[in-house]
Protein backbone atom coordinates (compact mmCIF):
# COMPACT_ATOMS: atom_id res chain seq x y z
CA UNK A 1 0.00 0.00 0.00
CA UNK A 2 1.57 2.94 -1.01
CA UNK A 3 -0.73 5.68 0.24
CA UNK A 4 -2.70 5.86 3.74
CA UNK A 5 -5.20 8.52 4.79
CA UNK A 6 -5.27 9.57 8.29
CA UNK A 7 -8.89 11.49 9.06
CA UNK A 8 -10.58 9.68 6.23
CA UNK A 9 -14.28 9.88 7.77
CA UNK A 10 -13.72 13.57 8.01
CA UNK A 11 -14.74 16.31 5.54
CA UNK A 12 -11.46 16.61 3.61
CA UNK A 13 -10.13 12.66 4.09
CA UNK A 14 -13.79 11.10 2.97
CA UNK A 15 -13.28 13.74 -0.36
CA UNK A 16 -9.66 12.33 -0.64
CA UNK A 17 -10.62 9.23 -0.48
CA UNK A 18 -13.38 9.78 -3.22
CA UNK A 19 -10.31 11.18 -5.73
CA UNK A 20 -8.24 9.12 -4.93
CA UNK A 21 -10.81 5.87 -5.88
CA UNK A 22 -11.54 8.12 -9.10
CA UNK A 23 -7.64 7.89 -9.93
CA UNK A 24 -6.71 4.56 -9.26
CA UNK A 25 -4.02 4.94 -6.46
CA UNK A 26 -2.53 2.06 -4.35
CA UNK A 27 -4.38 3.83 -1.24
CA UNK A 28 -5.96 2.49 2.52
CA UNK A 29 -7.45 4.68 5.37
CA UNK A 30 -6.75 4.50 8.83
CA UNK A 31 -9.91 3.98 11.00
CA UNK A 32 -10.89 4.03 14.84
CA UNK A 33 -12.76 0.74 13.80
CA UNK A 34 -13.98 -0.83 10.57
CA UNK A 35 -17.13 0.45 11.56
CA UNK A 36 -15.79 3.76 11.18
CA UNK A 37 -14.70 3.30 7.74
CA UNK A 38 -17.91 1.20 6.38
CA UNK A 39 -19.44 4.45 4.78
CA UNK A 40 -16.06 4.56 2.36
CA UNK A 41 -16.91 1.57 0.86
CA UNK A 42 -13.58 0.28 0.50
CA UNK A 43 -12.44 -3.45 0.70
CA UNK A 44 -11.95 -4.91 4.10
CA UNK A 45 -7.80 -5.26 3.18
CA UNK A 46 -7.65 -1.14 2.97
CA UNK A 47 -9.04 -0.47 6.19
CA UNK A 48 -6.45 0.01 9.09
CA UNK A 49 -7.62 0.02 12.44
CA UNK A 50 -5.99 2.75 14.73
CA UNK A 51 -5.98 6.14 16.19
CA UNK A 52 -3.91 9.15 16.78
CA UNK A 53 -3.61 8.43 20.62
CA UNK A 54 -1.63 5.18 20.46
CA UNK A 55 1.81 5.10 18.73
CA UNK A 56 2.14 1.55 18.39
CA UNK A 57 -1.35 0.54 16.44
CA UNK A 58 -0.16 3.91 14.84
CA UNK A 59 3.11 2.04 13.64
CA UNK A 60 1.50 -0.96 12.73
CA UNK A 61 -1.31 0.75 10.43
CA UNK A 62 1.98 2.53 8.43
CA UNK A 63 3.74 -0.61 7.96
CA UNK A 64 5.09 -0.60 4.07
CA UNK A 65 3.36 2.64 3.75
CA UNK A 66 4.88 5.58 1.93
CA UNK A 67 3.20 8.51 2.23
CA UNK A 68 0.09 9.33 4.55
CA UNK A 69 -2.43 12.17 4.73
CA UNK A 70 -3.10 13.61 7.83
CA UNK A 71 -6.28 15.68 8.75
CA UNK A 72 -7.08 16.11 12.27
CA UNK A 73 -10.63 17.54 13.93
CA UNK A 74 -9.69 20.84 16.05
CA UNK A 75 -9.14 19.26 19.68
CA UNK A 76 -6.90 20.21 22.60
CA UNK A 77 -4.63 17.30 21.92
CA UNK A 78 -3.89 18.13 18.54
CA UNK A 79 0.47 18.94 19.14
CA UNK A 80 0.21 15.56 20.96
CA UNK A 81 -1.33 13.66 17.80
CA UNK A 82 0.99 15.44 15.47
CA UNK A 83 3.46 14.04 17.72
CA UNK A 84 2.81 10.57 17.77
CA UNK A 85 1.87 10.81 14.04
CA UNK A 86 5.39 11.83 13.10
CA UNK A 87 6.88 9.20 15.60
CA UNK A 88 5.02 6.35 13.77
CA UNK A 89 5.90 7.62 10.33
CA UNK A 90 9.33 7.67 11.48
CA UNK A 91 9.44 4.05 13.14
CA UNK A 92 7.26 2.67 10.04
CA UNK A 93 9.38 4.15 7.37
CA UNK A 94 7.06 7.14 5.92
CA UNK A 95 8.73 9.45 2.89
CA UNK A 96 6.33 11.89 2.92
CA UNK A 97 3.68 13.27 5.23
CA UNK A 98 0.69 15.46 3.36
CA UNK A 99 -0.67 17.66 6.57
CA UNK A 100 -3.84 19.87 6.23
CA UNK A 101 -3.73 22.98 7.94
CA UNK A 102 -5.46 26.60 7.61
CA UNK A 103 -4.43 29.27 5.71
CA UNK A 104 -3.51 32.49 7.81
CA UNK A 105 -1.31 30.08 10.28
CA UNK A 106 0.86 32.57 12.43
CA UNK A 107 2.19 32.42 15.89
CA UNK A 108 -0.24 35.82 16.85
CA UNK A 109 -3.23 35.13 15.26
CA UNK A 110 -6.14 35.31 17.45
CA UNK A 111 -7.23 31.96 17.40
CA UNK A 112 -6.14 29.21 19.46
CA UNK A 113 -7.41 26.89 16.47
CA UNK A 114 -4.97 29.06 13.60
CA UNK A 115 -1.79 29.19 16.65
CA UNK A 116 -1.92 25.51 16.85
CA UNK A 117 -1.73 24.93 13.31
CA UNK A 118 1.98 26.60 13.64
CA UNK A 119 3.19 25.01 15.60
CA UNK A 120 2.05 21.58 14.39
CA UNK A 121 3.16 22.62 10.63
CA UNK A 122 6.53 23.13 12.90
CA UNK A 123 6.66 19.91 13.91
CA UNK A 124 5.99 18.37 10.43
CA UNK A 125 8.66 20.28 8.55
CA UNK A 126 11.34 19.48 11.56
CA UNK A 127 10.62 15.52 11.22
CA UNK A 128 13.09 15.18 8.94
CA UNK A 129 10.21 13.47 6.64
CA UNK A 130 9.68 14.94 3.21
CA UNK A 131 5.79 16.76 3.45
CA UNK A 132 3.44 19.29 1.88
CA UNK A 133 1.52 21.12 3.94
CA UNK A 134 -1.74 22.34 2.58
CA UNK A 135 -3.48 25.70 4.33
CA UNK A 136 -6.97 26.54 2.95
CA UNK A 137 -9.38 28.83 3.67
CA UNK A 138 -12.62 27.84 5.10
CA UNK A 139 -14.67 25.55 2.66
CA UNK A 140 -17.67 26.46 0.64
CA UNK A 141 -19.46 23.31 2.22
CA UNK A 142 -19.66 24.75 5.86
CA UNK A 143 -22.83 26.43 4.56
CA UNK A 144 -24.44 22.99 5.09
CA UNK A 145 -24.15 23.55 8.44
CA UNK A 146 -26.86 26.50 8.28
CA UNK A 147 -29.16 24.72 6.27
CA UNK A 148 -31.42 24.37 8.89
CA UNK A 149 -32.15 27.71 9.04
CA UNK A 150 -31.75 28.47 5.52
CA UNK A 151 -34.66 26.36 5.35
CA UNK A 152 -36.85 27.40 8.02
CA UNK A 153 -36.11 30.82 8.32
CA UNK A 154 -34.25 32.08 5.07
CA UNK A 155 -31.77 33.13 7.21
CA UNK A 156 -28.12 31.87 8.51
CA UNK A 157 -26.30 33.35 11.28
CA UNK A 158 -22.90 33.29 11.56
CA UNK A 159 -20.02 36.03 13.93
CA UNK A 160 -18.19 36.79 10.56
CA UNK A 161 -19.12 40.54 10.18
CA UNK A 162 -19.34 42.12 7.29
CA UNK A 163 -15.88 40.78 5.95
CA UNK A 164 -14.09 39.38 2.91
CA UNK A 165 -13.45 35.06 2.73
CA UNK A 166 -11.72 34.01 -0.44
CA UNK A 167 -13.49 30.59 0.71
CA UNK A 168 -13.12 27.16 -1.27
CA UNK A 169 -14.69 24.62 -2.33
CA UNK A 170 -13.48 21.32 -0.12
CA UNK A 171 -13.52 18.84 -3.52
CA UNK A 172 -10.54 21.85 -4.71
CA UNK A 173 -8.59 21.47 -1.68
CA UNK A 174 -8.97 17.87 -1.96
CA UNK A 175 -7.80 17.80 -5.57
CA UNK A 176 -4.41 19.43 -4.60
CA UNK A 177 -3.78 16.70 -1.50
CA UNK A 178 -4.69 14.18 -4.17
CA UNK A 179 -1.85 15.33 -6.65
CA UNK A 180 0.51 15.86 -3.94
CA UNK A 181 -0.42 12.50 -2.86
CA UNK A 182 0.03 10.76 -6.24
CA UNK A 183 2.74 12.88 -8.43
CA UNK A 184 6.06 14.21 -7.56
CA UNK A 185 7.10 17.62 -7.33
CA UNK A 186 4.99 18.55 -4.45
CA UNK A 187 7.98 17.86 -1.41
CA UNK A 188 8.82 20.35 1.54
CA UNK A 189 6.14 22.57 -0.78
CA UNK A 190 3.51 25.01 1.72
CA UNK A 191 0.05 25.07 -0.58
CA UNK A 192 -1.80 28.59 0.35
CA UNK A 193 -5.48 27.65 -1.03
CA UNK A 194 -8.36 29.84 -1.53
CA UNK A 195 -11.60 30.19 -4.08
CA UNK A 196 -11.47 32.63 -7.47
CA UNK A 197 -12.31 35.41 -5.39
CA UNK A 198 -13.11 37.10 -2.00
CA UNK A 199 -17.04 37.81 -0.87
CA UNK A 200 -18.70 39.01 2.15
CA UNK A 201 -21.26 36.39 3.47
CA UNK A 202 -23.91 38.90 2.10
CA UNK A 203 -22.51 38.43 -0.86
CA UNK A 204 -22.45 35.08 -0.76
CA UNK A 205 -26.19 35.11 0.34
CA UNK A 206 -26.95 37.26 -2.72
CA UNK A 207 -26.08 34.52 -4.95
CA UNK A 208 -27.58 31.82 -3.12
CA UNK A 209 -31.08 34.52 -3.28
CA UNK A 210 -30.87 34.64 -6.84
CA UNK A 211 -29.81 31.12 -7.89
CA UNK A 212 -32.34 29.31 -5.35
CA UNK A 213 -35.44 31.78 -6.04
CA UNK A 214 -35.38 31.97 -2.33
CA UNK A 215 -34.76 34.79 -0.49
CA UNK A 216 -31.90 34.21 2.07
CA UNK A 217 -30.32 36.57 4.22
CA UNK A 218 -27.01 36.68 6.20
CA UNK A 219 -27.27 37.73 9.42
CA UNK A 220 -24.10 39.01 11.81
CA UNK A 221 -24.10 37.53 14.95
CA UNK A 222 -21.79 38.03 18.03
CA UNK A 223 -19.41 35.87 18.70
CA UNK A 224 -20.88 34.62 22.29
CA UNK A 225 -23.90 34.44 20.65
CA UNK A 226 -22.65 31.91 17.81
CA UNK A 227 -20.78 29.62 21.12
CA UNK A 228 -23.93 29.21 22.86
CA UNK A 229 -25.97 28.21 19.74
CA UNK A 230 -23.17 25.30 19.25
CA UNK A 231 -23.26 24.78 23.08
CA UNK A 232 -26.90 24.61 22.97
CA UNK A 233 -26.80 22.41 19.86
CA UNK A 234 -24.66 19.65 21.94
CA UNK A 235 -21.03 20.45 20.95
CA UNK A 236 -18.80 20.39 23.90
CA UNK A 237 -17.52 23.37 25.72
CA UNK A 238 -13.83 23.27 23.98
CA UNK A 239 -15.19 23.38 20.78
CA UNK A 240 -17.52 25.44 20.59
CA UNK A 241 -15.37 28.27 22.41
CA UNK A 242 -12.53 27.34 19.90
CA UNK A 243 -14.62 27.25 17.01
CA UNK A 244 -16.54 30.87 17.71
CA UNK A 245 -12.88 32.24 18.56
CA UNK A 246 -12.15 31.25 14.78
CA UNK A 247 -14.77 32.54 13.30
CA UNK A 248 -13.93 36.27 14.90
CA UNK A 249 -10.68 36.06 14.12
CA UNK A 250 -11.88 35.47 10.77
CA UNK A 251 -14.25 38.51 11.15
CA UNK A 252 -11.17 40.86 11.49
CA UNK A 253 -10.75 40.49 7.80
CA UNK A 254 -7.15 38.66 7.32
CA UNK A 255 -9.03 36.05 4.51
CA UNK A 256 -9.11 38.01 1.85
CA UNK A 257 -6.59 36.64 0.25
CA UNK A 258 -6.81 35.24 -3.42
CA UNK A 259 -3.95 32.94 -4.84
CA UNK A 260 -3.63 30.79 -8.16
CA UNK A 261 -2.67 27.80 -5.82
CA UNK A 262 -5.48 24.95 -6.76
CA UNK A 263 -5.09 26.17 -10.63
CA UNK A 264 -0.92 25.85 -10.30
CA UNK A 265 -1.02 22.65 -8.71
CA UNK A 266 -4.28 20.58 -10.12
CA UNK A 267 -4.00 22.03 -13.51
CA UNK A 268 -7.97 22.97 -12.96
CA UNK A 269 -9.45 26.56 -12.46
CA UNK A 270 -11.40 26.41 -8.60
CA UNK A 271 -15.18 26.36 -8.65
CA UNK A 272 -16.74 29.58 -8.19
CA UNK A 273 -19.04 30.13 -5.47
CA UNK A 274 -21.80 30.68 -7.43
CA UNK A 275 -20.88 27.45 -9.42
CA UNK A 276 -21.12 25.84 -5.78
CA UNK A 277 -24.67 28.01 -4.84
CA UNK A 278 -26.43 26.50 -7.76
CA UNK A 279 -25.95 23.01 -6.41
CA UNK A 280 -26.55 23.86 -2.73
CA UNK A 281 -30.08 25.26 -4.20
CA UNK A 282 -30.78 21.50 -4.75
CA UNK A 283 -31.60 21.42 -1.14
CA UNK A 284 -32.97 24.74 -0.39
CA UNK A 285 -36.61 24.25 0.46
CA UNK A 286 -38.45 26.95 -1.36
Amino acid sequence: MEILVLGATGNTGSEVVKQLKEVGADFGVMARSADAASKLDLNPNQVRVSNYDNVETMTKALEGVKKIYVAMPAHASNKLWIENTIAAAKAAGVELIVKLSGMGAKADAGSEIIRTHVVTDDMVKDSGIAYTIVQPNSFFQNLYGSLPTINAMGQFFLPLAQAKQSVVDIRDVAAVIVTALTQPGHENQTYLLSGPESLTFAEQAEVLTEVSGKQIEYVDVPKEAAEAAMKEAGMDDWTAEKLAEIMAWFAEGHYATVTDTVERVTGQKPRTFRAFAEEFAAVVEK
